[in-house]
């Protein structure tokens, strides 16, 4: 699923049949892979959208609190099992 998000995300138009596929494979239904695809061009708009206005984040958000690396996401994923 984070690949296919990331792929999305950064280069649309080279998503093909095989990477939905790869979904499918992994078990997702149609209603999820339909789900995940919203999701992530829905963030993916809203955070253009705030880009392109030059939305600051309010000032309780701090960057760190935003984002993680594949290593640390993988981390967390393995310790809960």
């Amino acid at each position: 699923m984070l690949d296919y998000a990331v792929k999305l995300t950064l280069n649309p138009h080279d998503v093909t049949e095989a990477d939905v596929t790869s979904l499918r494979s992994a078990g997702l239904d149609e209603t999820a892979i339909l789900d995940l695809c919203q999701i992530v061009a829905y963030y993916n708009y809203v955070n253009r959208l705030a880009d392109g206005l030059g939305v600051e984040l309010e000032e309780f958000w701090g960057t760190e609190e935003l984002t993680m690396t594949r290593e640390e996401f993988d981390s967390r994923l393995a310790e809960r099992g």
